[in-house]
């Protein structure tokens, strides 16, 4: 029942934005070996200087809800120049309700992209928390693009590793479809839990 209200509600929220102007939606479904997951980023901007973005992400074991995993991040952005912003944002995940401050670096070429953002995170206690995220796009041929993505989370409080993330996408692009295989690697608490995903993903882009 659970993840069927889940589903439910990424589903509606989908349909809803996906039917909105001047928005950026990308929805992505994953199905591995142990679970299967749906994430999607949304991305509007007010003007040159302001933007927002929304994060969710559930992940859920194929037989189980003993491992689910829900992330939702809601953030606003502030552009400091060309390769520098603010942000601030509010959101939840495992275990619960949490807040981010972070000062964010981008640089964007015709096919790579580099993101690296740093900041303090508050959910029972604060941590520092960084993110990378690389995302490289070579040609192939005309109408065919290579697809890479790298998205690295970790969150700690300076002793021990309280939250980590990876994941890894690698596979084909045509126009706004992209398709191909998908790792997911999490650890919990100081990595006492481990858990790995993988599988194959489809992504679009709106």
């Amino acid at each position: 029942m659970l993840r069927f209200t889940y589903f439910l509600f990424f589903a509606t929220f989908g349909f809803l934005v996906s039917n909105a102007q001047s928005v950026n939606f990308s929805p992505e479904v994953t199905v591995g070996d142990r679970s299967a997951g749906y994430q999607h980023f949304i991305g509007y901007k007010f003007n040159d200087t302001w933007s927002i973005n929304n994060v969710s992400l559930f992940d859920t074991e194929h037989a189980s809800d003993k491992n689910n995993i829900f992330f939702i991040r809601n953030m606003l952005s502030y552009n400091l120049n060309k390769h520098f912003k603010a942000n601030v944002a509010l959101g939840i995940k495992n275990p619960g309700a949490f807040a981010t401050l972070s000062s964010q670096y981008q640089h964007t070429s015709p096919n790579f992209k580099l993101s690296y953002a740093i900041g303090c995170t508050y959910q029972n206690g604060f941590t520092l928390e960084q993110t990378l995220k690389l995302n490289y796009t070579p040609a192939l041929s005309k109408n065919i693009q290579g697809y890479i993505n790298l998205s690295v989370v970790l969150s700690t409080n300076l002793k021990v590793l309280e939250r980590g993330i990876q994941q890894l996408r690698f596979g084909i692009k045509k126009e706004k479809l992209i398709t191909g295989m998908a790792v997911n690697l999490d650890q919990f608490t100081k990595a006492e839990k481990t858990l790995e995903n993988f599988g194959v993903f489809i992504k679009y882009n709106l």
